[in-house]
């Protein structure tokens, strides 16, 4: 079985505040883009992950990790070997691990005939990681909570966007560590309400996006969005807790060959986002 892990991007990001177990509550709108791992599942009487870019041991995948779960969880004796192609950053916040994890599970209910409900399926993703919740449904969605909170959006959102992928690693528990409460102007019901609205783009926001750009001094981000929004009518916006980082505006095609030119040792790509990702599983 051959299988899509899509990414995601963080339409909204609203740190709500920290809970008694050391997560925080969230207010997101995610959605899938056209970027994807590649994960081959093959039968073995051993559990082996085999990474072209690792970056990890293999014991510490959170690929390896699903399988483990779902072998003690329904007894299962034998093995699968799964070969994963890497193409979503790595500490990129666009939810590479966390998509793959989700594919994880969903392939293995069909290998193994395991007849898992989307409840069984969450339990496991509870274990695993906050954003394998919404990889579940791959879905544009509403996320709250920790991310367990997953409630699907009954609106076409399939848009040009540029994803920006600088050569640098943010940790989600260093910032999250060092993310102070603020007072924030974004408003997720504005931004449901204009997502079907040209200028949607203008209701964009990352609660943690300050806190990032604070934490690593170097990052690309703090010049790039100052002069692309300043020349264009446009949004620059990082994804989850970075470093990767889009644009959404009234002419991409522009926008994308200005970027281009202007930052010639960065990773910029035109993409588009994906309202429903129906065959991640094939």
């Amino acid at each position: 079985m051959k299988v899509r892990a899509y990414a995601k991007i963080n339409l909204a990001l609203k740190v709500i505040g920290k809970r008694e177990d050391g997560f925080h509550d969230l207010e997101m709108i995610m959605v899938n883009v056209n970027v994807y791992d590649v994960l081959k599942f093959r039968k073995s009487k051993n559990v082996v992950v085999n990474v072209d870019k690792a970056v990890c041991k293999m014991e510490d995948n959170i690929v390896y990790k699903a399988i483990m779960l779902i072998k003690r969880k329904y007894n299962i004796s034998y093995g699968i070997r799964v070969d994963i192609s890497k193409r979503i950053p790595d500490g990129g916040g666009m939810g590479g691990g966390s998509s793959d994890a989700a594919c994880t599970i969903k392939a293995l209910n069909k290998i193994w005939n395991l007849g898992m409900s989307k409840e069984d399926m969450f339990e496991i993703a509870g274990r695993l990681g906050s954003d394998v919740f919404f990889f579940i449904e791959n879905k544009i969605s509403f996320v709250k909570g920790r991310g367990e909170l997953v409630e699907p959006i009954d609106k076409d959102f399939n848009k040009d966007v540029i994803l920006v992928f600088p050569d640098m690693k943010c940790s989600t528990k260093y910032i999250f560590e060092n993310h102070k409460m603020l007072s924030s102007d974004g408003e997720i019901n504005k931004l449901y309400n204009e997502l079907d609205e040209d200028e949607y783009y203008k209701f964009l926001f990352n609660d943690l996006e300050k806190t990032v750009c604070d934490l690593y001094p170097d990052y690309v981000l703090v010049s790039f969005k100052r002069e692309i929004e300043s020349l264009f009518d446009c949004k620059v916006l990082m994804s989850g807790s970075g470093s990767s980082f889009f644009v959404f505006g009234k002419d991409i095609n522009l926008i994308y060959k200005y970027a281009r030119k202007k930052y010639k040792n960065i990773c910029i790509v035109k993409n588009k986002t994906i309202s429903s990702c129906k065959s991640d599983v094939k």
